[in-house]
């Protein structure tokens, strides 16, 4: 269905994080979207946006998540928005997965999922609206 818009807001805390997992399946169901591998990479990636949110944007603190959710053809479309620092996932280094567990860093692998689940993604700061994550997911392809 298009132009349908779902929205959520959660405080940024990680209990909320089952929360938004089942938004974000209810939502790509609700609007005609995905098999459940498409789901949980959509989840999946969603999860580690907010996970990073709440640790990193709201440290200490329990800030709002404002997730919206919309599709348009083969296009399922989320927008992840908070008010917290300030954070650019294009920064963050590719984790070494080829390198022995004992050597790998800890951490760094949900910005490698996020890319490996979603096919777009692109981040927004403005000083007023705060951050925004927008993730474009083309199912069936």
């Amino acid at each position: 269905m298009e132009d349908q818009k779902l929205h959520l807001e959660v405080a940024s805390k990680l209990e909320n994080l089952p929360e938004v997992r089942d938004f974000i399946a209810d939502a790509m169901k609700s609007l005609g979207f995905g098999s459940e591998k498409e789901i949980f990479e959509v989840q999946v990636a969603v999860d580690e946006a907010c996970t990073n949110i709440m640790k990193h944007a709201y440290p200490g603190t329990a800030g709002p998540i404002i997730i919206d959710c919309s599709g348009s053809g083969n296009e399922f479309k989320i927008i992840i928005r908070d008010k917290g620092k300030s954070f650019d996932p294009k920064s963050v280094p590719e984790p070494d997965t080829k390198a022995p567990l004992e050597k790998r860093k800890i951490g760094g692998l949900g910005i490698f999922l996020m890319k490996a689940y979603i096919d777009k993604l692109d981040y927004t700061f403005d000083a007023d609206a705060g951050n925004e994550l927008t993730m474009i997911k083309y199912i069936g392809k």
